[in-house]
């Protein structure tokens, strides 16, 4: 730590938080039959039992940051001056009593230890709270309610706030059949969600999933599009949470003529689906102005010029296109596939968040067969982490610290105040303006809980 070797690892957390430590080791000699364990975690104040402390080795999967953590099996063996990586995650009781705990993680070999780390945790008097942001992944559809509910609980646990389902989810174009959505929103409220659902999957809509109805200035696509948007917006009324339908994906990469198409798409869903909230993933500058001020929440990335050069090297990550956002079309950012990590969900969102961000959806939770782009490995209900996604759990809780300092700070009366009730003003400005309890397509974000 800091530079220097130690065997002693020193960390804090509050009530309910993950906190990992990782480690390597490097023997000196061949060791036969290697185990780690970790021991209960012990102080004045309590007890912080060994069955919270979660012993993993870091193992190749998808390359740095895609390399995934994976609960140890069997004893193995390891030659002499070989090395390995480890992560001892603790998950801290909800009743944890503030104070200092200190324990043991003991690599044996053969029975016999051999090598022991100290751990020591610092529990904080304070208990972190969800963020007001709307902060998590794409996800596809698993067709099976158990992992569903496996997958949502694990992304709860990981400090996501919404769920954007995405692939292999049912669109109701060639039937009336809406009850895959309905059975979604279900699970993701008894998960414990409560940002809007970010349902990215009418995207496919415009893009091959009318193949055959023409352009989109055509009756018979017109009339199919409103047909199976209606169906879905009807599914999602039976339901206490408001959906956010997204209905494009990257239309700068199409060019010009995909730029003209997406001001089409975007025209044609607010003039005849007011009702609908709406979004689109964006990727480009042209496309987002052409797009947005049809829309009640912009949700770009950083953006690229396109294959035709259109967009003059214009990037949207920043608070000069922001504010251009905010003064020319009303509609509410949000960030797509940014980054995941600990600094893209941690201290850079933060900072963003203070120019009226207030939502981030990242690539990928799970795609087909676990192949690269993934967060994690799944086989059913069994779930294995990448560091990336470890590390995108860490800046969330670093979001959830830095939001509870600006509170602390606001309530002693301290200079550039950030009280509770802007935070609330925040999460008020997801249910006004379309009697769907999402935001008006014409409001501007309110100032954020940072100013």
């Amino acid at each position: 730590m800091g530079g220097q070797a130690t065997r002693t690892a020193r960390t804090f957390a509050s009530p309910g938080e993950y906190e990992p430590v990782s480690f390597a080791l490097r023997p000196k000699e061949r060791l036969t039959n290697v185990m780690i364990t970790a021991s209960d975690l012990k102080g004045p104040a309590g007890t912080i039992p060994a069955a919270n402390l979660r012993v993993q080795s870091v193992e190749g999967y998808h390359g740095p940051g895609g390399d995934i953590l994976m609960d140890l099996g069997h004893t193995w063996n390891m030659a002499a001056w070989s090395k390995e990586l480890f992560w001892v995650t603790v998950r801290v009781p909800d009743d944890a009593r503030p104070g200092t705990y200190t324990g043991k993680v003991t690599v044996t070999s053969d029975s016999k230890a051999v090598a022991a780390m100290e751990v020591e945790l610092e529990v904080l008097p304070i208990r972190l709270a969800d963020p007001p942001y709307a902060l998590g992944y794409n996800y596809s559809s698993p067709k099976d309610a158990a992992a569903l509910a496996a997958h949502l609980a694990d992304m709860r646990e990981h400090g996501m706030t919404v769920v954007a389902p995405l692939y292999a989810f049912h669109l109701p174009i060639d039937d009336d059949d809406t009850s895959e959505l309905g059975a979604f929103i279900q699970a993701y409220l008894k998960a414990g969600y409560r940002q809007p659902v970010y349902f990215a999957a009418p995207m496919g809509l415009t893009l091959t999933g009318l193949t055959g109805y023409g352009t989109a200035d055509s009756m018979r696509f017109q009339q199919k599009y409103i047909e199976v948007m209606r169906k879905m917006d009807a599914e999602t009324q039976k339901h206490p949470i408001p959906v956010l339908f997204s209905i494009g994906d990257e239309f700068t990469n199409k060019g010009v003529k995909g730029v003209e198409y997406a001001g089409a798409v975007a025209r044609l869903t607010w003039e005849e689906l007011p009702e609908i909230p709406t979004t689109s993933d964006m990727n480009g500058y042209k496309e987002v102005m052409a797009m947005s001020p049809y829309l009640n929440v912009a949700t770009f990335n950083n953006g690229w010029d396109g294959i035709d050069r259109h967009n003059e090297g214009r990037r949207l990550v920043n608070r000069a296109f922001l504010q251009e956002l905010k003064e020319k079309t009303g509609a509410i950012p949000w960030f797509v596939n940014t980054g995941s990590g600990r600094f893209p969900f941690g201290f850079f969102f933060w900072k963003m968040a203070r120019y009226g961000v207030r939502g981030k959806v990242e690539w990928y939770y799970c795609l087909e067969d676990n192949r690269k782009g993934s967060v994690v490995r799944l086989d059913g209900q069994r779930i294995w982490p990448t560091l990336d996604y470890e590390r995108s759990r860490e800046g969330i809780d670093d979001l959830k610290y830095l939001c509870a300092l600006e509170t602390a700070i606001a309530e002693a009366g301290l200079p550039e105040p950030c009280r509770p009730r802007r935070a609330a003003a925040i999460r008020a400005s997801q249910d006004q303006g379309t009697g769907r309890n999402c935001p008006n397509p014409t409001s501007t974000p309110p100032t954020s809980c940072t100013g």
